[in-house]
């Protein structure tokens, strides 16, 4: 019995804290060597500009594909097309696409998508169908959600990826952090990707690391069709990391960067459309196993070190008989201090306050939700939903109509023709 209460109530504790100190080192590390794109950047584009085309996919974005759209016709880049596909949506998102077209003849195409074909996942059809009217060499790849901050965006990635002579580049977003739950939440999930996915493994050609980030995605028109086209990837719900595993598997090279200043995004409305939206995320990007150690490391190393500080300090105020608090207890609280350090470094670096970082052990609970969520769903016990299709074992159940048929409606000028 001493030996389980040596182990319990010593062992443990310090080890805990020991961990916490190498999370910190290695974060505070990590973010010395962050390798990000900004905005003040100087541009110095070759003689030759290989053209570009921006695609943004959107299914009932009317509340903000306006302002993604306006922000993309502001862009500098001189060489240049804008397709934006409609898919399927019910509310006035073809609607406010088509009036921007006719605002902005020769620069900006709709491609409206009527139909989704059984055996395609709803996002990768769109693009698929978008790609097929591309003429660029570079093909930028957009969510409805992002907003374009610089009207240097386009050219700084393009500069960017010819001078690290990359087939794929791919930017971190900033998040717009203004409800509740996001100040919660998006810190402690984009966390958990950053420790999977760490910028200095996926972008080092030697490792199979593989991550890209579909709110802003970037590659040559020769890499996706050395990949098979979209057609390759109609089936995955997480098609931006099922790309970058694909680059990195043929022998073509990537880069992740964040950006300071370039674009940034307001991925979920509401509290559920997040949980989905990020048990999605977990699903598509993390195998049963990684996500079984993420619960593992989360309820061992913050959950329980955290709340068991918090209910010592409600009920006894840390008290022992003695008026001293023991040695298990020091580590415990040792460890939720420096966790807290640690939460504090990620909630800034992604772009919130410092102060919100505060509730990270709320968002650590939420996290394990989502996480059990996507575990459940990888061993068939629950499906994940997502723009019209069911997934079940990473595999598409169903989505779309019974028909082969691609139905498209193209508001397309006679320039374009």
């Amino acid at each position: 019995m001493s030996t389980l209460n040596f182990i319990v109530c010593d062992m443990f504790p310090w080890g805990v804290a020991g961990l916490w100190t190498v999370y910190v080192a290695l974060l505070i590390s990590g973010l010395r060597k962050r390798q990000v794109l900004k905005a003040e950047t100087d541009i110095k584009l070759p003689r030759s500009i290989p053209r570009v085309t921006l695609l943004v996919a959107a299914r009932n974005e009317e509340d903000c594909i306006e302002k993604c759209l306006q922000t993309l016709l502001m862009q500098d880049y001189p060489n240049m097309e804008i397709i934006a596909i409609n898919d399927r949506s019910t509310d006035a998102t073809g609607e406010i696409m088509n009036r921007l077209e006719s605002e902005h003849l020769g620069l900006l195409r709709v491609v409206h998508v009527e139909n989704l074909p059984t055996g395609w996942f709803g996002k990768t059809h769109a693009l698929h169908c978008g790609t097929s009217f591309a003429t660029g060499d570079w093909l930028c790849y957009i969510d409805a959600d992002c907003e374009l901050l610089s009207p240097r965006t386009v050219s700084l990635a393009v500069q960017e990826a010819q001078t690290r002579s990359v087939d794929l580049l791919s930017l971190t977003p900033r998040f717009i952090l203004d409800r509740l739950w996001e100040k919660i939440t998006v810190p402690v999930c984009s966390s958990l990707m950053v420790i999977w996915f760490q910028p200095s493994r996926v972008n080092n050609p030697r490792l199979s690391t593989s991550y890209a980030n579909g709110a802003f995605l970037m590659m040559t028109r020769h890499c996706l069709d050395r990949l098979g086209g979209w057609c390759r990837f109609r089936t995955q719900i997480s098609e931006d990391i099922a790309i970058a595993r694909g680059v990195k598997s043929s022998g073509m090279r990537l880069a992740v960067l964040e950006n300071d200043g370039l674009y940034r995004t307001q991925m979920y409305e509401t509290i559920r459309s997040s949980w989905n939206g990020w048990s999605r995320i977990f699903y598509g990007a993390l195998p049963p196993k990684a996500i079984a150690i993420s619960l593992a490391r989360l309820i061992l190393c913050s959950i329980i070190p955290t709340w068991t500080v918090l209910l010592c300090f409600a009920t006894t105020g840390f008290a022992a008989q003695n008026g001293t608090i023991n040695h298990g207890m020091t580590a415990l609280i040792s460890a939720v201090v420096l966790q807290q350090v640690y939460s504090a470094l990620i909630f800034r670096a992604v772009g919130g306050r410092i102060l919100w970082s505060l509730t990270a052990p709320l968002g650590h609970i939420i996290l394990v939700g989502m996480l059990g969520r996507a575990l459940l769903n990888h061993l068939g016990l629950a499906t994940t939903r997502w723009s019209g299709s069911v997934f079940r074992r990473g595999q598409l159940m169903s989505s779309g109509l019974p028909t082969p048929h691609i139905v498209l409606t193209t508001q397309v000028p006679a320039v374009h023709k």
